[in-house]
């Protein structure tokens, strides 16, 4: 996550120093809207995960500042969650519970889908680590054949989503309350530069529609599967997990194919990950400033993890919702072994 820095040391600089100092600056009009397009001094850094950058004095710039071409003070990065893809034997993964079968009762906040949701992080990873091909988009359920990011399927059920990656690019994909309604949203701007990119997707309960933002931008939209698809109540799975999948459906996964069906065709995630929020609500119907601060959270936030405890295999959540919190578990192992804790930065 990214913390701000909460003091200082002030340095007394001459006044003829200031003044040429103060000469190299660019016109505070230069409105460069965090692109590195050559029109100001300012220099937005795409491998700072809050878009700064250095601007002509050396200082460190949020994205309010490279829009402002004012100095601000440096932010830093806490802990985050280095995944290497090992996609079997239920290891190198984030898990968290969602439902208990057999329990028709229970309070289960990050069982979203029954109302709006977005589900919001940051990533940090590199073609070289994600191999999947490019996705066939529209109808049908083929994000599941990207590397996957974010897993809350139900193994040959309706009612589920996840988040992949495809030759580089987003995939949301979505079945419907109806499981003979797939559909796979494929996003346009490539997120495996090995920069931070925060990433949200969202889906309107009342008619299905999806997006998928990139940075505070846009990346795709679509009139997607209607219907409730959050995870049914006291549901026990199916039985093709080498017995029943009660190890694997009622989780929301983080970092791997939730099932461990063939790691060669069902790929698991290779890169970094840090704070998630997931809110029952629609947070952004437009583009916005790519966020530069830890994710707060809300009435709406029903999971909040800020991936800082940088050792033990509980990541907390802090999202303070009425029934939680739901704490997520690190399934550690593989090789390397994963998920391995690392530095934000």
């Amino acid at each position: 996550m990214l913390t701000r820095v909460k003091s200082f040391l002030v340095t007394v600089v001459p006044f003829a120093l200031f003044t040429s100092l103060v000469a190299l600056q660019p016109s505070c009009g230069s409105d460069t809207s965090g692109d590195d397009d050559g029109s100001s001094g300012n220099t937005p850094d795409p491998s700072r995960r809050d878009g700064g950058g250095s601007g002509a004095d050396g200082s460190v710039l949020t994205p309010e500042d490279a829009a402002t071409g004012d100095g601000g003070p440096p932010s830093t990065f806490g802990k985050a969650l280095r995944f290497h893809g090992n996609g079997t034997l239920d290891q190198d993964r984030v898990k968290i519970r969602i439902d208990q079968p057999g329990q028709a009762a229970g309070t289960w906040p990050m069982d979203v889908g029954a109302t709006d949701f977005t589900i919001e992080f940051w990533m940090k990873a590199a073609a070289a680590d994600n191999a999947a091909p490019a996705l066939n988009c529209g109808a049908g359920a083929d994000w599941i054949l990207g590397n996957v990011m974010i897993d809350r399927d139900r193994y040959n059920k309706p009612r589920k989503f996840g988040v992949s990656i495809g030759a580089g690019k987003l995939a949301f994909g979505v079945t419907g309350e109806n499981a003979s309604f797939d559909w796979t949203l494929c996003g346009t701007k490539t997120v495996l530069d090995d920069a931070w990119h925060h990433v949200a997707v969202e889906r309107r309960r009342t008619d299905g529609h999806l997006w998928i933002f990139v940075d505070g931008a846009l990346d795709a939209e679509v009139d997607g599967p209607d219907g409730d698809v959050s995870y049914p109540d006291g549901e026990q799975p199916g039985n093709q997990c080498n017995g029943p999948c009660t190890n694997s459906d009622p989780f929301f996964v983080i970092g791997a194919e939730k099932h461990d069906t063939d790691p060669q065709t069902y790929l698991s995630y290779k890169g970094t990950f840090d704070e998630l929020r997931v809110s029952k609500t629609l947070r952004y119907t437009a583009a916005f400033q790519r966020p530069s601060a830890p994710f707060a959270t809300d009435a709406n936030t029903v999971g909040l993890y800020h991936f800082d405890e940088g050792t033990g295999t509980t990541a907390a959540d802090t999202s303070g919702v009425q029934g939680g919190p739901s704490p997520a578990e690190l399934k550690v192992g593989g090789s390397p072994v994963g998920p391995a804790w690392v530095a934000g930065q």
